[in-house]
C-alpha cells in the first residue's frame, strides 16, 4: 500500500484470525518541511484566564513572508521566514492564523486556538508573594491618604463609589496624649525621615491602649503611645541597658505622636492610592516582631510565647508546623528571598563583614524553626551537605564555607529579579526585609527613605516583568513598632474612635479567635511554651490575656499595599484582617483550603481587593514617581529636629 500524508500520521494495521484472535502493529510516516510551502503553529499553553499568556510557537518551510493574524481584530505579527514565537494574550478566546507566502504568492496557513477561560483565584494566580518591612502604625504611614488621595480624583473606584481610608486627616487637632510629666502632645507632621527607637513589645502594646489597666473591662483610651516611648527612652539613654537602634534624644516621648505624609512617602502614597489597600490590616500579636513573623508562618501561634523565643527566652528552635511544611506536604513549590546576612550585611556581599563564623547564614524568621534545617543548617565542621542543600562556599560564595543551604528555597534577594524575569517564581514567595539597613525600622540613624527606594525597586522590576501577568504581590510591615494609632486593635472597640460616615461596621471579633489551646502563662514555674515575665499583662489570674488568651487583643493596625494587576483600582477594604488572611490565601489557592490554626481559618478570604474578570491594572500604571532621593537620607535623618 502507498500513502501520501499530508502531514506526520500513525498507521495502524490489524489483523483478525479464523478464532476471532486479533493482531495490530503501528507504524509513523513523520512529514517534514521538505522543499515545498510549509506552515505549522502551536500554542502553550492553549488555555489561559484572563490577563495570562500563551506562547505561539511556529515553523514554516520555503516562504518568504511569514504573518500571525488572528480572528478578533486587525493586529498581526510579522516573524522571520523560518519561524519564530510571540507573546500573545488575549482577553478573550481567539484563533491565530500564520501565513506563510512564498516568492511566487503561493500560501499555505496554519491556525490554532487560545481559550480563554473566566478569571478567578485559582485559574488567574500562580504566585503570592508577601514581604514585610519593621515597625510603622497605619496613621504614621497612611493616616494622610485622604488628602492626597482626594486632590489626584484617586479615592473614586471603578464601580464609581468613593473609597476614603480610616486616617487622622479629620482628626489633628482632637488626638492627644500626655507623658509622665504632665506634657500634652497632639498629632504632627514628622521633618525627620528617621525617629528614636521606641517598643511595641507585649506589655507597651497593652500600655499604649490603657496604661495601667489590663483587665477585660478596661476603657480603651488608646493613650499610652507617648508614655511608652518616653519610658522606652529613658531607658536606652542609658549606655549600660544595652539598647540597640542608635542614640536616644527623644526623652519626652513626643515621636509617638509623629506621622509621615505624601513629602517623603511619595512613592508609597501614590502606589497606595493605585492599588487596592486595607485600613483594618492588623498584625496577629500584640508583640514585638519576632512573635508576629512567627505567628505568620504558623497561621497565628508561638504556642504561648509573647517574646523573642530566641533573644529573650534562649530556647531551641521551634516545632511548630508552617506554612512551608504545608506546601512542601502539598507538593507545592516556595522559596524565600533573603535581603541580609547574620553579619549584618547586604546578602551577596561577601567583602563585607569581617569572616565572623556564620556570618552569611540568612537573616530568615525561618531559622527559629527546626524544620528549617533541611533547607539551611551549621556546618562548621565543612561535612558533606545533605541533600537538597549545598555548601555555602558552592552555593552562596560563602568565604567561610560554614553552612549548607538549598538555593532552590532560600536564595538572596538578587535573584528574585532574576526570577521574576525569567518566569520562575515559586507558587509562594517570603521576601525578608533588609534588616538595619532598608527595614524601615525606627532608630535615629535608619532613614525611611532607603526602605522605599528599595521597595519601588522590587515594585517596579515585578510589575515590568513576565511574572505581573499571574501574580499578586502583599506588601505590608510586621508590627506597629509604637507610632500612635488611632483604631483599637480590641475586639468590641475596633471602630470607637471611627468617623461613622466612612459606614464601617465590622468589628475584630470576627478574626481576634485564639489559634489553638495556648494561652500566655508566666515563665514560672512555666513550661517551653511560657514567658511572662512578673510586669506583664496576664499574669494576674484577671488579665484579659489570662481569662481570653490571644484574642484579647490583636497587635496594630498596619501600612499595606496589596499589589496586583487584579488588584482593584483605587479600592480601600474595610474587612478586618491580620497578616494570617495572606497565609489562609495561599491555603486556598493551593491546599484546598487546609488551615493551619482557627486563627488563619478566621480570616477573610480576601477577594474584595480583586477583580479576575477585568483585570484592572493588565497593563501597570504609567507616570509612576520616582522614590524621594535615597541619597538625602542623612541629609533629612535629624531626630533631634523632628518636628512640629
Amino acid at each position: 500500500m502507498t500513502v501520501n500524508p499530508g502531514q506526520t500520521t500513525t498507521y495502524t494495521i490489524t489483523v483478525n484470525g479464523s478464532g476471532g484472535q486479533t493482531a495490530s502493529a503501528q507504524a509513523t510516516v513523520t512529514v517534514g518541511p521538505g522543499n515545498g510551502l510549509f506552515v505549522a503553529i502551536t500554542a502553550n499553553p492553549s488555555t489561559i484566564a484572563v490577563s495570562q499568556t500563551s506562547v505561539l510557537t511556529v515553523t514554516a518551510n520555503g516562504a518568504k513572508t511569514l504573518v500571525i493574524t488572528d480572528n478578533v481584530d486587525t493586529q498581526n505579527f510579522s516573524l522571520p521566514p523560518g519561524g519564530g514565537t510571540q507573546t500573545v494574550s488575549p482577553s478573550t478566546t481567539t484563533t491565530y492564523t500564520a501565513t506563510a507566502t512564498a516568492a511566487n504568492n503561493q500560501t499555505a496557513t496554519a491556525s490554532v486556538t487560545v481559550t480563554v477561560t473566566p478569571g478567578s483565584l485559582n485559574t488567574s494566580v500562580n504566585h503570592i508573594i508577601f514581604m514585610m518591612q519593621e515597625n510603622r502604625t497605619f496613621d504614621h504611614y497612611f493616616g494622610m491618604l485622604n488628602p492626597y488621595r482626594r486632590q489626584q480624583g484617586w479615592n473614586i473606584g471603578d464601580d464609581g463609589l468613593t473609597y476614603d481610608v480610616d486616617g487622622i486627616d479629620d482628626k489633628l487637632s482632637t488626638i492627644t496624649n500626655v507623658n509622665d510629666e504632665g506634657q500634652i502632645f497632639t498629632l504632627f507632621k514628622l521633618k525627620s525621615t528617621c525617629i528614636d527607637d521606641d517598643s511595641s513589645a507585649w506589655l507597651p502594646s497593652y500600655g499604649m491602649v490603657n496604661r495601667y489597666n489590663f483587665s477585660p473591662t478596661r476603657p480603651i483610651n488608646m493613650d499610652g503611645f507617648v508614655h511608652t516611648a518616653e519610658g522606652y527612652a529613658k531607658f536606652c539613654a542609658n549606655p549600660a541597658s544595652g539598647c540597640t537602634g542608635g542614640q536616644f534624644t527623644d526623652l519626652a516621648g513626643q515621636r509617638a505622636m509623629g506621622y509621615y505624609d505624601r513629602m517623603y512617602l511619595n512613592y508609597y502614597y501614590y502606589m497606595a492610592s493605585q492599588f487596592a489597600l486595607s485600613d483594618r490590616w492588623f498584625s496577629p500579636i500584640s508583640s514585638e516582631s519576632i512573635p508576629n513573623r512567627i505567628a505568620t508562618l504558623t497561621g497565628g501561634t508561638t504556642e504561648g510565647l509573647v517574646w523573642d523565643p530566641g533573644r529573650n527566652d534562649h530556647l531551641p528552635q521551634l516545632f511548630i508546623p508552617t506554612i512551608f511544611q504545608a506546601l512542601d506536604g502539598g507538593g507545592v513549590s516556595w522559596k524565600i528571598y533573603y535581603s541580609t546576612t547574620n553579619d549584618n550585611c547586604n546578602a551577596g556581599d561577601n567583602t563585607c563583614g569581617a569572616g565572623v563564623t556564620l556570618g552569611k547564614m540568612p537573616s530568615t524568621t525561618f531559622t527559629y524553626f527546626g524544620y528549617s534545617k533541611t533547607y539551611v543548617y551549621a556546618n562548621t565542621s565543612q561535612a558533606a551537605c545533605n541533600p537538597p542543600t549545598q555548601a555555602s562556599g558552592t552555593a552562596v560564595g560563602d568565604p567561610n564555607n560554614d553552612f549548607c543551604i538549598d538555593v532552590t528555597h532560600i536564595a538572596p534577594i538578587g535573584q528574585f529579579t532574576k526570577d521574576t524575569n525569567n518566569r520562575a517564581l515559586p507558587n509562594f514567595v517570603w521576601i525578608e526585609p533588609g534588616y538595619s539597613h532598608t527595614d524601615e525600622h525606627p532608630g535615629s540613624g535608619q532613614s525611611i527613605l532607603r526602605g522605599q527606594a528599595q521597595i519601588a525597586s522590587l515594585f517596579n522590576t515585578f510589575m515590568a516583568s513576565p511574572s505581573w501577568n499571574d501574580s499578586i504581590f502583599f506588601w505590608s510591615y510586621d508590627e506597629g513598632g509604637g507610632p500612635y494609632d488611632h483604631v483599637p486593635p480590641v475586639p468590641g472597640f475596633t471602630n470607637q474612635n471611627t468617623d461613622p460616615s466612612l459606614g464601617i461596621t465590622t468589628d475584630i471579633a470576627s478574626i481576634a479567635v485564639n489559634p489553638d489551646a495556648f494561652n500566655p502563662c508566666p515563665l514560672v514555674p512555666g513550661s517551653l511554651h511560657c514567658d511572662l515575665h512578673p510586669t506583664d499583662p496576664g499574669i494576674n489570674p484577671g488579665d484579659a490575656p489570662a481569662l481570653l488568651g490571644f484574642k484579647a487583643q490583636l497587635g496594630f493596625r498596619l501600612p499595606n499595599i496589596v499589589l496586583s494587576p487584579f488588584s482593584r483600582r483605587h479600592y480601600v477594604s474595610h474587612i478586618p484582617m491580620d497578616h494570617t488572611a495572606i497565609i489562609q490565601l495561599v491555603e486556598t489557592r493551593f491546599l484546598n483550603g487546609v488551615s493551619l490554626t482557627a486563627r488563619d481559618a478566621a480570616q477573610p478570604d480576601l477577594l474584595d481587593f480583586f477583580d479576575f474578570s477585568n483585570v484592572p491594572w493588565a497593563k501597570p500604571p504609567s507616570g509612576v514617581p520616582q522614590p524621594f532621593d535615597p541619597s538625602q537620607s542623612a541629609a533629612t535623618c535629624t531626630p533631634t529636629d523632628m518636628g512640629p
